[in-house]
């Protein structure tokens, strides 16, 4: 075959030559592709939820849930309970750097990013004034 006198792009076979083929490709293809279409949406949910899916409240978890957090290992997550219980809930991440030893912005960064999260539970009750202010009355 001469390149310059032929052309060398591929040319499909004639519909007779080639029956017991001839569309056994296309569907597949198609097959294929959705299942490609189908794994890489379920790849991007799967990126995009975990986050919002696995939110863990660091005022409420146990030690066990802490420990399932990246980065979070059984010292660190006894040190947050700790921390929690003497000096009541965390009103931030930010707080909770300041107050447990071995967590700083950057480690707060990361645990933020595996699913970790302040201050999203009730809060504090607000102190009492008179009596009658707790009873739902006003006072005079």
């Amino acid at each position: 075959m001469n390149p310059f006198t032929e052309s060398t792009v591929a040319q499909p076979l004639a519909n007779a030559s080639c029956l017991r083929f001839a569309g056994a490709a296309v569907p597949a293809r198609r097959w294929k592709r959705r299942a490609l279409v189908g794994l890489t949406l379920g790849v991007l949910a799967g990126l995009a939820l975990p986050g919002t899916a696995y939110a863990l409240d660091v005022n409420t978890a146990t030690q066990e849930q802490l420990r399932d957090v990246r980065g979070i290992g059984p010292k660190t997550a006894q040190i947050i309970i700790d921390e929690r219980s003497r000096g009541g809930r965390y009103e931030s991440l930010e707080d909770l750097s300041e107050r447990v030893k071995g967590i700083g912005p950057k480690k707060a960064a990361a645990l933020q990013a595996a699913g970790l999260r302040a201050g999203a539970g009730p809060a504090k009750a607000p102190a009492a004034g008179p009596a009658g202010a707790a009873a739902g009355q006003k006072p005079k």
